[in-house]
Protein backbone atom coordinates (compact mmCIF):
# COMPACT_ATOMS: atom_id res chain seq x y z
CA UNK A 1 0.00 0.00 0.00
CA UNK A 2 1.63 3.24 -0.95
CA UNK A 3 2.13 5.92 1.68
CA UNK A 4 -0.32 7.99 2.75
CA UNK A 5 0.29 12.37 2.11
CA UNK A 6 -1.51 14.34 4.28
CA UNK A 7 -1.86 17.72 2.12
CA UNK A 8 -3.08 21.25 3.55
CA UNK A 9 -5.76 22.59 1.36
CA UNK A 10 -6.43 26.52 1.58
CA UNK A 11 -9.87 27.43 1.20
CA UNK A 12 -9.83 31.28 1.02
CA UNK A 13 -13.41 31.98 1.63
CA UNK A 14 -14.18 36.02 1.59
CA UNK A 15 -11.73 38.63 0.73
CA UNK A 16 -11.42 41.84 2.87
CA UNK A 17 -12.37 44.67 0.63
CA UNK A 18 -11.22 48.08 0.40
CA UNK A 19 -13.43 50.83 1.71
CA UNK A 20 -15.86 53.22 0.07
CA UNK A 21 -16.62 56.02 -0.23
CA UNK A 22 -13.09 56.89 -1.53
CA UNK A 23 -13.54 60.59 -0.92
CA UNK A 24 -13.54 59.92 2.81
CA UNK A 25 -9.82 58.82 2.83
CA UNK A 26 -8.08 61.79 0.51
CA UNK A 27 -9.98 64.88 2.41
CA UNK A 28 -7.41 67.50 2.99
CA UNK A 29 -7.41 70.88 3.94
CA UNK A 30 -4.05 73.26 3.69
CA UNK A 31 -1.84 70.93 6.71
CA UNK A 32 -5.03 69.26 7.70
CA UNK A 33 -6.33 65.59 6.99
CA UNK A 34 -10.10 65.19 7.35
CA UNK A 35 -10.95 62.03 8.84
CA UNK A 36 -14.11 60.10 10.37
CA UNK A 37 -15.31 61.68 12.37
CA UNK A 38 -15.28 64.40 10.46
CA UNK A 39 -16.24 65.47 6.83
CA UNK A 40 -15.71 68.45 4.17
CA UNK A 41 -18.75 69.95 4.00
CA UNK A 42 -17.70 72.11 0.70
CA UNK A 43 -16.03 68.91 -1.06
CA UNK A 44 -17.83 67.92 -3.74
CA UNK A 45 -16.51 64.47 -3.63
CA UNK A 46 -17.46 64.05 0.09
CA UNK A 47 -20.67 63.84 1.84
CA UNK A 48 -21.93 63.54 5.32
CA UNK A 49 -21.25 59.60 5.01
CA UNK A 50 -17.65 60.21 6.19
CA UNK A 51 -18.95 61.68 9.89
CA UNK A 52 -21.20 62.39 12.00
CA UNK A 53 -24.24 64.69 11.24
CA UNK A 54 -23.17 67.85 12.94
CA UNK A 55 -19.25 67.74 12.13
CA UNK A 56 -18.79 68.40 8.76
CA UNK A 57 -15.76 71.21 8.10
CA UNK A 58 -15.51 74.19 5.83
CA UNK A 59 -12.28 74.58 3.93
CA UNK A 60 -11.52 78.20 3.14
CA UNK A 61 -8.97 79.38 0.70
CA UNK A 62 -7.49 75.61 1.09
CA UNK A 63 -6.03 76.66 3.80
CA UNK A 64 -8.00 77.39 6.85
CA UNK A 65 -10.17 74.38 8.31
CA UNK A 66 -13.38 76.14 9.97
CA UNK A 67 -16.14 74.43 12.43
CA UNK A 68 -19.17 75.84 12.27
CA UNK A 69 -20.99 74.77 15.57
CA UNK A 70 -24.78 76.43 16.24
CA UNK A 71 -24.76 79.98 15.39
CA UNK A 72 -20.60 80.50 15.55
CA UNK A 73 -17.51 79.64 13.64
CA UNK A 74 -14.35 78.26 14.83
CA UNK A 75 -11.45 78.07 13.71
CA UNK A 76 -9.45 74.48 13.76
CA UNK A 77 -5.81 74.21 15.00
CA UNK A 78 -5.25 70.85 15.28
CA UNK A 79 -7.22 67.36 15.03
CA UNK A 80 -5.43 64.48 16.87
CA UNK A 81 -7.57 61.55 16.22
CA UNK A 82 -5.87 59.19 18.50
CA UNK A 83 -6.34 61.16 21.26
CA UNK A 84 -10.09 62.15 19.61
CA UNK A 85 -9.25 65.77 20.08
CA UNK A 86 -10.21 68.77 18.00
CA UNK A 87 -8.35 71.84 18.94
CA UNK A 88 -10.13 75.42 18.21
CA UNK A 89 -9.87 78.86 18.75
CA UNK A 90 -12.87 81.29 17.99
CA UNK A 91 -13.02 82.73 14.29
CA UNK A 92 -13.63 85.65 16.07
CA UNK A 93 -9.93 86.17 16.50
CA UNK A 94 -8.99 85.98 13.51
CA UNK A 95 -10.05 90.15 13.70
CA UNK A 96 -8.64 90.49 16.55
CA UNK A 97 -4.52 91.50 17.31
CA UNK A 98 -2.97 88.66 19.71
CA UNK A 99 -1.61 91.15 21.53
CA UNK A 100 -5.05 92.56 22.50
CA UNK A 101 -5.63 92.96 25.90
CA UNK A 102 -9.35 93.43 25.05
CA UNK A 103 -10.11 90.71 22.24
CA UNK A 104 -13.86 91.33 21.26
CA UNK A 105 -15.67 87.93 21.06
CA UNK A 106 -19.79 87.88 20.35
CA UNK A 107 -20.52 84.43 21.09
CA UNK A 108 -21.00 82.24 24.24
CA UNK A 109 -19.91 78.54 23.35
CA UNK A 110 -22.57 76.68 24.86
CA UNK A 111 -22.23 72.60 24.76
CA UNK A 112 -25.43 70.02 25.92
CA UNK A 113 -25.23 66.58 26.88
CA UNK A 114 -26.03 65.33 23.89
CA UNK A 115 -23.70 67.30 21.96
CA UNK A 116 -21.21 64.83 19.73
CA UNK A 117 -18.15 67.21 21.49
CA UNK A 118 -17.33 68.20 24.65
CA UNK A 119 -15.08 70.48 26.65
CA UNK A 120 -12.24 68.27 27.34
CA UNK A 121 -10.59 68.23 31.35
CA UNK A 122 -8.05 70.90 30.19
CA UNK A 123 -9.90 73.64 29.21
CA UNK A 124 -11.58 76.59 31.73
CA UNK A 125 -13.46 79.39 31.15
CA UNK A 126 -13.10 82.95 31.68
CA UNK A 127 -16.01 85.52 31.60
CA UNK A 128 -15.32 88.98 29.58
CA UNK A 129 -18.18 92.25 29.98
CA UNK A 130 -18.08 94.46 27.55
CA UNK A 131 -19.24 98.12 27.70
CA UNK A 132 -20.33 97.98 30.99
CA UNK A 133 -21.88 101.20 32.55
CA UNK A 134 -21.39 101.12 36.04
CA UNK A 135 -17.11 100.93 37.27
CA UNK A 136 -17.58 98.72 39.57
CA UNK A 137 -14.53 95.92 41.03
CA UNK A 138 -15.99 95.16 44.24
CA UNK A 139 -15.19 91.57 43.87
CA UNK A 140 -11.61 90.91 43.92
CA UNK A 141 -11.18 88.50 40.45
CA UNK A 142 -12.46 91.48 38.45
CA UNK A 143 -10.21 92.48 35.94
CA UNK A 144 -10.64 96.13 34.36
CA UNK A 145 -9.59 95.57 30.66
CA UNK A 146 -7.40 98.08 28.42
CA UNK A 147 -7.87 99.30 24.82
CA UNK A 148 -11.48 98.36 24.34
CA UNK A 149 -12.79 100.10 21.62
CA UNK A 150 -11.83 103.36 20.35
CA UNK A 151 -15.13 105.10 19.91
CA UNK A 152 -17.21 107.63 22.02
CA UNK A 153 -19.42 105.05 23.67
CA UNK A 154 -16.34 103.17 25.33
CA UNK A 155 -15.42 106.98 26.79
CA UNK A 156 -18.17 106.44 29.84
CA UNK A 157 -18.00 102.64 29.95
CA UNK A 158 -15.53 99.93 31.15
CA UNK A 159 -15.06 96.25 30.20
CA UNK A 160 -14.04 93.67 32.79
CA UNK A 161 -12.93 90.23 32.65
CA UNK A 162 -13.20 87.52 35.19
CA UNK A 163 -10.69 84.66 35.70
CA UNK A 164 -12.37 82.68 38.27
CA UNK A 165 -15.70 80.71 38.34
CA UNK A 166 -17.80 84.12 37.99
CA UNK A 167 -21.08 83.96 37.62
CA UNK A 168 -22.89 85.53 34.66
CA UNK A 169 -25.75 86.57 36.45
CA UNK A 170 -23.87 89.22 38.16
CA UNK A 171 -23.37 90.82 34.99
CA UNK A 172 -26.50 93.04 35.16
CA UNK A 173 -24.91 94.52 38.50
CA UNK A 174 -22.60 95.91 36.38
CA UNK A 175 -25.36 96.90 33.21
CA UNK A 176 -23.04 95.78 30.80
CA UNK A 177 -24.15 95.50 27.04
CA UNK A 178 -22.21 92.39 26.25
CA UNK A 179 -21.26 89.30 28.39
CA UNK A 180 -19.54 86.11 26.93
CA UNK A 181 -17.99 83.03 28.27
CA UNK A 182 -14.93 81.77 26.42
CA UNK A 183 -13.10 78.29 27.10
CA UNK A 184 -9.26 78.40 26.76
CA UNK A 185 -6.82 76.10 28.05
CA UNK A 186 -6.64 76.02 31.56
CA UNK A 187 -2.86 75.43 32.02
CA UNK A 188 -2.69 79.14 30.26
CA UNK A 189 -5.25 80.51 32.47
CA UNK A 190 -3.32 79.53 35.32
CA UNK A 191 -0.33 81.41 33.56
CA UNK A 192 -1.85 84.49 33.27
CA UNK A 193 -3.61 84.13 37.09
CA UNK A 194 0.19 83.61 38.56
CA UNK A 195 1.55 86.63 35.99
CA UNK A 196 -1.09 88.85 37.16
CA UNK A 197 -1.21 88.18 41.04
CA UNK A 198 3.32 88.46 41.17
CA UNK A 199 2.74 92.10 39.06
CA UNK A 200 -0.73 93.57 40.87
CA UNK A 201 -1.76 91.48 43.15
CA UNK A 202 -4.24 93.99 44.62
CA UNK A 203 -5.02 96.21 41.77
CA UNK A 204 -7.42 95.34 38.84
CA UNK A 205 -5.43 96.27 35.83
CA UNK A 206 -4.54 93.36 33.22
CA UNK A 207 -2.04 90.90 33.49
CA UNK A 208 1.41 91.10 31.42
CA UNK A 209 0.22 88.41 28.93
CA UNK A 210 -2.11 89.31 26.55
CA UNK A 211 -5.77 87.60 26.85
CA UNK A 212 -5.31 87.46 23.04
CA UNK A 213 -2.70 85.71 23.12
CA UNK A 214 -4.39 83.23 25.53
CA UNK A 215 -7.81 82.70 22.88
CA UNK A 216 -5.44 82.49 20.18
CA UNK A 217 -3.52 79.56 21.94
CA UNK A 218 -7.28 78.03 21.90
CA UNK A 219 -9.04 75.45 23.43
CA UNK A 220 -9.89 71.26 22.85
CA UNK A 221 -13.27 69.68 22.80
CA UNK A 222 -13.30 66.06 22.98
CA UNK A 223 -15.16 63.47 21.02
CA UNK A 224 -16.66 59.76 21.13
CA UNK A 225 -15.42 57.92 17.48
CA UNK A 226 -17.31 54.82 18.52
CA UNK A 227 -13.58 53.75 18.73
CA UNK A 228 -14.08 50.02 19.14
CA UNK A 229 -16.61 49.83 16.25
CA UNK A 230 -14.35 51.87 14.51
CA UNK A 231 -11.01 49.60 14.98
CA UNK A 232 -12.69 46.69 13.93
CA UNK A 233 -14.14 48.20 10.97
CA UNK A 234 -10.49 49.39 9.90
CA UNK A 235 -9.04 46.03 10.95
CA UNK A 236 -11.08 44.48 7.84
CA UNK A 237 -10.27 46.81 5.55
CA UNK A 238 -13.28 48.97 5.79
CA UNK A 239 -13.83 52.67 6.44
CA UNK A 240 -15.85 54.42 9.36
CA UNK A 241 -18.74 56.26 8.83
CA UNK A 242 -22.15 57.32 9.41
CA UNK A 243 -25.14 56.72 8.03
CA UNK A 244 -28.90 57.07 7.57
CA UNK A 245 -30.78 53.92 8.40
CA UNK A 246 -33.56 52.51 6.33
CA UNK A 247 -36.43 54.37 7.07
CA UNK A 248 -34.10 58.22 7.26
CA UNK A 249 -35.14 58.54 10.84
CA UNK A 250 -31.62 58.22 12.83
CA UNK A 251 -27.81 58.14 11.94
CA UNK A 252 -26.01 54.90 12.87
CA UNK A 253 -22.44 53.89 12.74
CA UNK A 254 -21.39 52.30 9.14
CA UNK A 255 -18.16 50.69 8.18
CA UNK A 256 -17.95 51.19 4.27
CA UNK A 257 -16.39 48.08 2.45
CA UNK A 258 -16.66 47.48 -1.13
CA UNK A 259 -19.16 45.06 -1.03
CA UNK A 260 -21.56 47.84 0.34
CA UNK A 261 -21.77 49.23 4.45
CA UNK A 262 -21.89 47.13 6.93
CA UNK A 263 -22.98 47.79 10.36
CA UNK A 264 -19.80 46.20 12.18
CA UNK A 265 -17.02 45.27 9.40
CA UNK A 266 -15.68 43.86 5.79
CA UNK A 267 -16.08 40.58 5.72
CA UNK A 268 -12.88 38.75 6.61
CA UNK A 269 -10.12 36.91 5.18
CA UNK A 270 -11.02 33.53 6.39
CA UNK A 271 -8.70 30.20 5.53
CA UNK A 272 -9.77 27.31 6.21
CA UNK A 273 -6.96 24.38 6.66
CA UNK A 274 -8.76 20.65 5.44
CA UNK A 275 -6.32 17.68 4.70
CA UNK A 276 -7.23 15.38 2.38
CA UNK A 277 -5.82 12.08 1.52
CA UNK A 278 -3.16 11.62 -1.44
CA UNK A 279 -1.88 8.00 -2.25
Amino acid sequence: MPPLFLLPVVLVLLAAADASPAACRNATCGVHTVAYPFWLRNSSNSSMDCGYPGLGLVCVNNTTLILPFRTHHYKVLDIQYRSHTISLTDADMEYTNTNSNCPLLHANLTIDDNSWLQLASSDSNITFLYNCKRNNTSLSSAMKLTGCGPGPEYSSSSSYVFLDGWITDEAYDYECEMVVVAPVLDAHKKAMVDAWSRSSANTSSSPPNSFGEMLSAGFQLTYNTHSEKCGQCEGSGGWCGYQQNETYTTMNFTCFCEEGPTKNHCAYLLVSLQFVEVF
